[in-house]
């Protein structure tokens, strides 16, 4: 359930930031769409600017050709003119300013524009009409009916250049526009759009983040409050039964000695004492699993200090080696390379081993060893091992297992597990299950060594 929930939150981040990319990644298209509009407009007004110039300087004839040039040289002067030439019908470049290298090539007498490396080339086509006969002003070229001025210049001036285009033709206006400013334009909307989609992704995940805190906090305070409200109410049960476990201890104590005396003196049959020795021995039964109960519900508060977790071992080892014997077993020990020196309450850490070995010994098969071992990590961590070749726990039942009250076992409690459990949780230890390779169960202590 919780990955699902995860997964809706990913996707919903997701899905806000690939329409905000998405917006972005638009709203850059338009804007370089646009530089590049202007860039193309401003190269094609200052093209017909050129041809219109062109037209209107027709009429000073020879002196023509001086006049495009200085024109030309004057529109190269700009930072943003890369190159600017003049092409006759021939493809070749007649006049020019600027760079020449994008002259190189015959340029074809076609109006359009072309977005290249480095520039912008725009091309406008036109025809350039020759003059009549005498120009404006009468035949040859001037006032007085053809001896004017304008017929010895061109004569003188065809003379000089038989290339010369002046009389007219198909021809081309080439201009160069440099590209730098519109792509450093281009390039800084990228950097805007993309820091704002970066940015919107960090508002996101914060709002998301934030969103999710708010509702875990009143999600965990409602918890906390129903925890609480359960403690509160466990530990009134808790005292309540241990009460009731006190009161009824000392009844079943008064039972006992009185029918252990009536099997001794007051019975003559044998029926009677074996039926009298039976309610004593259910008695003791009974207060054995009240003691167990009081030991559960004990409330535990630790006193930790250094403990020798080998020399405990081998004091347990002394204490259980009856119950060793009578299933036939052996308690194999492994002890840690460097003394195993753990911060734990020693009595209680003492239980905790006993429970376990306890636990271990019910569950050996006879002939077989139970095996106690010590670990020391170098994380300052230390782990105790109780290891047996019994049958294991189901792994449908490995969840219940510290569980009070449950047991595998037809004369079991349920208590031993639990009570281990209770100690290593008031030291704030780790305490678990683990399947033994070959068969058998490993269930093991993770502590910290005393500094």
């Amino acid at each position: 359930m919780r990955w699902r929930r995860g997964a809706i939150y990913a996707v919903l981040f997701l899905a806000a930031t690939a329409a905000l990319a998405g917006w972005q990644v638009h709203e850059y298209g338009h804007e370089c769409q646009l530089a590049r509009q202007t860039l193309e407009d401003t190269a094609q007004w200052a093209a017909n600017m050129l041809v219109a110039g062109i037209r209107s300087h027709r009429r000073l004839g020879p002196y023509f050709e001086e006049q495009l040039q200085g024109t030309m040289e004057q529109s190269a002067s700009s930072a943003d003119v890369l190159a600017v030439g003049f092409v006759s019908a021939d493809g070749r470049c007649r006049y020019f300013a600027g760079q020449e290298r994008f002259f190189e090539t015959p340029v074809p007498l076609e109006s359009g524009q072309a977005w290249q490396p480095e520039g912008l080339r725009c091309v406008v086509a036109f025809h350039f009409q020759p003059e009549a006969a005498g120009g404006p002003f009468g035949p040859g070229g001037g006032a007085g009916g053809g001896r004017g001025w304008g017929r010895v210049l061109r004569q003188e001036a065809a003379a000089e250049d038989e290339e010369s285009f002046w009389p007219g033709g198909d021809c081309a206006v080439v201009l160069v526009l440099d590209r730098k400013r519109s792509d450093q334009f281009c390039r800084q909307q990228f950097r805007l759009r993309f820091g704002l989609v970066v940015a919107g992704a960090v508002v996101f995940f914060c709002a998301g983040l934030a969103w999710w805190t708010t509702i875990r906090m009143v999600r965990l305070r409602g918890q906390a409050e129903v925890l609480q409200t359960e403690a509160r109410h466990l530990r009134e049960m808790s005292q309540a039964a241990a009460g009731l476990a006190h009161e009824t201890r000392n009844p079943l104590g008064l039972i006992r000695g009185w029918t252990q005396r009536l099997a001794k003196t007051g019975v003559e049959s044998a029926t009677g004492r074996q039926q009298a020795q039976a309610v004593v021995e259910e008695c003791d039964r009974v207060t054995a699993r009240i003691n167990q109960f009081l030991a559960f519900a004990k409330p535990v508060e630790p006193a930790p200090g250094p403990v020798d977790a080998e020399r405990l071992i081998d004091e347990l080892a002394v204490l259980l080696e009856p119950d060793l014997e009578t299933k036939g077993l052996s308690l194999s020990r492994r002890r840690a390379a460097t003394p195993a020196l753990v911060r734990a309450d020693r009595e209680m850490l003492r239980q905790a081993i006993f429970n376990l070995v306890a636990n271990a010994i019910e569950f050996a098969s006879q002939g077989d060893a139970v095996e106690v071992a010590v670990r020391n990590s170098q994380d300052g961590l230390f782990r105790i091992e109780v290891a047996d070749r019994g049958p294991g726990v189901p792994a449908e039942k490995v969840d219940s297992l510290f569980t009070p009250y449950f047991t595998t076992r037809s004369n079991g409690t349920g208590l031993g597990l639990a009570i281990a459990r209770r100690i290593a949780t008031a030291h704030g230890w780790q305490i678990g299950y683990s399947p033994r390779p070959g068969g058998g169960s490993i269930f093991w202590l993770d502590g910290i060594h005393a500094a």
